[in-house]
């Protein structure tokens, strides 16, 4: 059967002392009151968050069809006049995670006006017209200056038809780290805008066959072309799951030409073996707060969700059934499992309670489900189900089991994970013809391609926010 097998630090890099900078209001109300007559005609097709800002933001996701807010992201302005491939790529990365939020069309920087090494970077020096011909309701501005401690950026948002600042942050960092600073700020204004953090100061680790067949672990951040290989089990690695401290990865390696339970050492590349192949079935997950494990362990023959401490030893069998109970994934108070069961029939999903070990039914559309992964920021479950003979990605509720389908595209679409805010969905699908990465919103709409390039991609999971 395909079903169990296959469905299955934060890292200390400095940068510095992001705050607040104190012209920077952090109230949407200022925005709201000068952007209101600006806003008026393009409102009738504006995101839904936009439309509720006339009252008050709330962080409403992008609908299907919905119009995306026009900003612009010039590069940063070098303090004493230097030029070089910094500033830019600072406003590559951070457009690029902007227009992946889905909320946001970055403007063709063919189209600005000013030159964004000598225009100003302040509110009170802008050419607000400048920005406003061109169609932008939101600019960044900001500046990079190279110090003996490394580079300090200084980066802004302005609502363009209000002519008010909307967010400024200060960050000190070095060159290598540059990357984040864009994703942070990223975040900062998906923050300002909509009432909950961004995602894109974080990692996904997946498995890919683009090192030369075999299955491997790979990881990739929003700024990079290529992966990080992680592994070279030289064999077939499946079911990755970060801790909730995002500096380990939990993954399952058939090297031993049985399945065992690894954990890596995110930072140091460096792996270890928590269960002897063998006795491991398929997949693992952490619990939330990193004292125990569950796994999907052969008892008597028969796969069961069975809880573990850290370093392998048994604590306790979760389930006991005759049917086969794999990929186990916690709920966010680590009080509940969802796993994957065929005690129905076909493979569903069901929850146990960690404490009692009573188990419920939760997914009744569609006969074959599975891969749950259970958001951390609420009582949502997302699964892989198969719709008219091929997979799609659904949500279901925890609690009443209300289920909707978030993707309707060609190919098939498995393997969804969880972005740290529970905004998005990480999941493999087939519809270029490889398997390649794609993200999309909670309640569905275009999906964006995250990986290309040979090999095919599968199994991904999203890390937590990194420090």
């Amino acid at each position: 059967m395909k079903w169990p097998a296959e469905h299955g630090a934060r890292n200390g890099v400095g940068v510095g002392d992001a705050r607040y900078d104190c012209r920077a209001p952090r109230a949407s109300s200022v925005w709201v009151l000068g952007v209101i007559g600006a806003l008026l005609a393009w409102m009738a097709g504006a995101p839904p968050f936009l439309q509720t800002a006339l009252g008050q933001v709330t962080g409403e996701i992008i609908g299907p069809g919905a119009t995306r807010y026009p900003i612009a992201v010039p590069p940063l302005s070098e303090v004493g006049g230097r030029r070089d491939n910094d500033a830019v790529r600072f406003a590559d990365i951070l457009g690029h995670d902007l227009m992946l939020s889905g909320y946001f069309r970055v403007l063709d920087r063919k189209a600005y006006i000013d030159d964004p090494q000598t225009a100003p970077t302040t509110g009170d020096q802008i050419e607000f017209h400048n920005w406003s011909v061109i169609g932008a309701l939101a600019l960044v501005r900001g500046t990079l200056e190279r110090t003996a401690g490394g580079i300090v950026v200084v980066a802004r948002l302005f609502d363009v038809p209000g002519q008010k600042e909307l967010a400024g942050r200060r960050y000190t960092t070095q060159a290598h780290d540059l990357p984040r600073v864009a994703h942070r700020f990223a975040d900062e204004i998906l923050r300002v805008l909509t009432g909950t953090q961004g995602p894109f100061d974080s990692r996904i680790a997946f498995v890919s066959t683009r090192a030369g067949g075999l299955k491997e672990l790979f990881l990739m951040t929003f700024d990079t072309a290529e992966p990080t290989r992680l592994t070279a089990h030289r064999s077939i690695v499946v079911s990755p799951k970060w801790s909730n401290d995002g500096r380990r990865i939990l993954f399952t390696s058939y090297r031993g030409g049985h399945p065992g339970l690894y954990e890596l050492d995110v930072a140091g590349h460096h792996s270890r073996q928590v269960l002897s192949a063998g006795a491991l079935s398929a997949g693992g997950a952490w619990s939330p707060d990193g004292s125990l494990l569950a796994a999907a362990l052969q008892v008597e023959g028969n796969p069961e969700i069975v809880l573990l401490y850290p370093d392998g030893r048994v604590a306790r069998q979760l389930t006991r059934n005759p049917a086969i109970d794999v990929s186990p994934s916690w709920s966010g108070d680590g009080r509940k499992i969802a796993f994957c069961s065929d005690r129905a029939g076909g493979p569903q999903i069901f929850i146990a309670d960690v404490g009692s070990g009573d188990v419920r039914r939760i997914t009744y559309r569609g006969g074959y489900n599975t891969s749950p992964a259970w958001s951390s920021h609420g009582g949502e479950i997302a699964y892989t189900g198969r719709v008219d003979g091929r997979f799609q990605i659904f949500v279901v509720d925890a609690h009443d089991g209300r289920s909707e389908m978030i993707t309707n595209d060609r190919g098939d679409n498995e393997d969804p994970s969880w972005s740290p805010d529970g905004r998005y969905l990480v999941f493999s699908s087939t519809r270029t013809g490889g398997r390649h990465l794609f993200v999309v919103d909670r309640r569905g709409g275009a999906s964006r391609q995250l990986t290309h390039g040979e090999g095919n991609d599968s199994s991904p999971s999203w890390s937590p926010r990194l420090d």
